[in-house]
């Protein structure tokens, strides 16, 4: 990272943060990269799994159902099966219609392997007549088991929020931050590794302007890169100093201009993960339920 040292090259606050240095502060840190990861992979398998999942079983109780005779109209393989090579299975759709006190309805069953026609026994729930299904059958293609593949962008949905959190903290001492000089004061290695090299933890103490000790800390796995002078930058919220923001730990390339204001330098590619992963789920939306 580039870094102009000394507190006293900072202007004072309130800074300005340029719109694309602050999407850069949001969203260019290691979790939240990680969480738009994990969040546009698991997608496929969230719209390809998880979303045609049949959570609806509960519903369908003996005291909450009614049955009645119901006529199927077609019956089509839908694409999606279960099993591998020979002994994979298809989901098949039927479409059917049936009558409630006189109201006409309709609605669609899925099973495997399984298509009827002509008269069948539809359950449907008594305070809510239009959701039904076959009896035996399930409302959507697949079983509550296919809701597992769910997890892996419900994890990375709660890392880039997390990751949203951090950097509207971190955008707010680059921001309103007071100056202060750190000191290393603690560096421990961890038992986790970061592209096989051991992360370390590293705390700086610093004094306010009221004369009070506070401390920021830091996981990096290139220690040496701030061992290199005796002092570093940190900002500092004086209503809270257990929480300081260390300069060089701000995501991407930052640096201070001439004028003394936070200026973003280097790629934009903390950019790509997030902009791949909204513009493939807005397709896929758009795809399926507008156009």
């Amino acid at each position: 990272m580039t870094y102009t040292p000394g507190m006293e090259s900072l202007a004072p606050p309130p800074r300005t943060i340029a719109p694309l240095l602050a999407v850069q502060v949001m969203l260019g840190g290691a979790g939240a990269q990680i969480g738009w990861l994990l969040l546009g992979f698991g997608s496929i398998f969230f719209w390809g799994f998880a979303w045609n999942a049949d959570l609806s079983g509960w519903r369908f109780r003996e005291d909450t159902v009614a049955r009645t005779t119901g006529v199927t109209l077609e019956c089509r393989q839908t694409g999606l099966s279960q099993g591998r090579s020979s002994q994979r299975q298809w989901v098949y759709r039927n479409l059917y219609h049936y009558a409630v006190e006189g109201r006409q309805f309709q609605g669609a069953s899925f099973a495997l392997e399984r298509c009827v026609f002509g008269p069948v026994t539809v359950e449907y729930l008594r305070l809510d007549p239009a959701i039904s299904r076959i009896a035996g059958m399930r409302r959507r293609p697949l079983g509550p088991r296919d809701t597992m593949p769910a997890l892996v962008p419900a994890i990375g949905l709660g890392l880039v929020i997390a990751g949203l959190v951090k950097g509207r903290w971190r955008l707010r001492l680059l921001r309103e931050g007071l100056p202060a000089s750190g000191r290393l004061v603690e560096k421990v290695v961890t038992s986790s590794r970061t592209n096989g090299r051991a992360d370390y933890r590293m705390a700086f103490e610093f004094t306010a302007q009221n004369g009070l000790t506070g401390r920021a800390s830091l996981r990096t796995n290139h220690p040496e890169q701030l061992e290199s002078g005796s002092e570093t930058l940190v900002l500092y919220d004086p209503a809270d100093l257990s929480r300081g923001l260390l300069f060089r730990s701000l995501p991407g390339n930052v640096v201070i201009d001439q004028q003394g204001q936070p200026a973003r330098s280097g790629s934009r590619a903390f950019l790509f993960l997030p902009l791949a992963t909204i513009l493939g789920n807005g397709w896929y939306v758009y795809r399926h339920w507008i156009a």
